[in-house]
């Protein structure tokens, strides 16, 4: 992965607010850069592929109440989704673009509803 490329020219997308975290979703041509501060000075970034997005959209777009772990066992043939957390991070990136939202939760994880379409 080419970071000098990935980090020029990105599109601040929305601020997603999760249970825990808040996150910064950003937008390149090729990749979404999902930024959670910490405090002021610190924080995480993690960035998610657009084909990650397309291929979950693809495999369950229409979908209400679905966790990171469903998406993981849905989407176990995909190379972008890893575990959980990329899963997840797949998630907010699709919030961040209102193809999801946040609904709740299911015992201890977040639900989504992810809608139809692609990126």
């Amino acid at each position: 992965m080419n970071y000098r490329s990935l980090f020029t020219n990105l599109k601040y997308r929305a601020l997603v607010r999760s249970a825990k975290r808040n996150y910064h979703v950003l937008e390149s041509s090729d990749f979404f850069v999902l930024i959670s501060p910490q405090s002021q000075d610190k924080g995480n970034y993690q960035i998610v592929n657009r084909k990650a997005l397309n291929y979950v959209l693809r495999e369950l777009g229409g979908s209400r109440k679905i966790t990171s772990g469903g998406v993981l066992e849905a989407c176990r043939r995909s190379k972008f989704l890893k575990d959980r957390f990329s899963a997840l991070n797949t998630l907010y990136a699709l919030v961040g673009i209102k193809k999801a939202e946040i609904i709740g939760t299911d015992g201890r994880a977040l639900a989504f509803s992810i809608r139809k379409g692609s990126v």
